[in-house]
């Protein structure tokens, strides 16, 4: 396959890419980006108007055009080219998605050729240590790593679909807050079960949770299955005073907003299944990492000091820049769909505070005089 590259506006489009269809003429012919680029008129109007017949066949050949692909979805397992044009054939339920897909992308990409400017990745600030807060200066030294702010992550790197993002985010994302001075513990393999979670998730010291799994949307699960968090099955310690982030389908459903009324800070899921574009990794730019490094500028952000919200705003441009670099592919479709079904407390009170934020150090009541016995138990040492 040619490596040719072509640019329109800010944009570069592989050779294949470039030859998508990208709408449909008057005539029922098919316009792809050269044809829209030059005739900007035929860009009026929604795709969404076309009729279900012709987003049918626009969303069959974008997808036959595409080389050789597989699509990992959290909690169904991967998915051939040839399922997805069967599916797609047989309108079944997971065939009106990939057409729901293929044309809300095409419809945003159709905008983008009338030009603008380029997606830039958020500016995510390098690590740094955060000082320790003057009310601690009462406090002795010896107890100060009793009363760091705990980090919980649920990994799960026994799946095959799991285990990539799993891999990602703990090379990338452990490390930050670890720099940060949050204490860090993870749960993956066989450990990343139920079990070793209510013990850790419980104590008041433990602010954040995180984690790749598969989901429902009542349910975050790790190991085998095992349900993490399921709505009413947990405790109210497990989630209150938390902010929580977990890269898994459909959890924004129920599990999130059930963890905010239980008492979490803050919620940032996704209301749909999580879909990436399998790469075989020995691309010039490993499509199926963009996925991973878009999901974890959330977590990136939380560690680093920014609220919910900045943190939000933050991983939805990330998408945009992901995208920016593969248009036209099946991997910019993915990365919009991940975008648009990311959810948290900018989108809706229901996910919790967009001004909740974490600190690697606990806030200490600024008295000498509390017994020691009494602050180990108040902040769950």
């Amino acid at each position: 396959m040619s490596d040719e590259k072509t640019k329109i506006k800010n944009l570069v489009f592989k050779s294949y890419a470039l030859k998508k269809p990208l709408s449909v003429a008057p005539d029922g012919s098919f316009l792809n980006a050269c044809d829209l680029a030059s005739q900007p008129s035929l860009a009026i109007g929604s795709l969404h108007a076309l009729s279900e017949d012709l987003q049918i066949k626009l969303a069959l050949e974008r997808n036959r055009m595409e080389p050789d692909f597989r699509l990992g979805i959290i909690g169904i397992g991967l998915i051939s080219k040839a399922e997805v044009l069967e599916h797609i054939e047989a309108q079944s339920e997971l065939g009106q998605t990939f057409v729901r897909a293929e044309i809300s992308y095409a419809n945003e990409l159709v905008g983008a050729l009338a030009g603008g400017p380029a997606k830039k990745w958020a500016l995510i600030p390098k690590a740094k240590a955060e000082r320790v807060p003057s009310d601690w200066k009462w406090v002795p030294q010896r107890w100060w790593p009793f009363l760091r702010s705990w980090a919980l992550f649920c990994e799960n790197t026994t799946d095959q679909v799991t285990t990539p993002a799993a891999a990602y985010r703990i090379k990338h994302v452990h490390p930050v807050f670890k720099a940060r001075g949050f204490v860090v513990k993870s749960l993956d393999g066989v450990n990343d079960v139920r079990v070793n979670f209510i013990p850790i998730a419980r104590m008041k010291r433990t602010v954040y949770l995180s984690g790749i799994g598969h989901g429902s949307p009542t349910t975050y699960t790790g190991h085998m299955g095992d349900p993490i968090l399921r709505v009413g099955a947990y405790d109210q310690a497990e989630v209150k005073g938390k902010s929580i982030h977990f890269l898994s389908c459909q959890t924004a459903k129920q599990l999130g907003p059930d963890t905010v009324q239980k008492g979490a800070k803050s919620y940032g899921g996704y209301f749909e299944n999580f879909t990436f574009v399998w790469d075989d990794q020995n691309t010039p730019i490993n499509e199926q990492e963009l996925f991973w490094k878009a999901d974890s500028t959330y977590d990136i952000m939380m560690a680093n000091g920014a609220t919910s919200d900045v943190a939000y705003k933050a991983t939805i441009a990330a998408f945009n820049a992901a995208m920016a670099l593969v248009p036209g592919t099946a991997a910019a479709t993915w990365l919009k769909w991940d975008r648009d079904i990311l959810r948290a407390p900018a989108i809706n009170a229901v996910y919790g505070d967009k001004a909740a934020k974490i600190s690697p150090f606990i806030l200490l009541p600024n008295s000498p005089f509390m017994e020691a016995e009494e602050m180990f138990e108040r902040f769950g040492v």
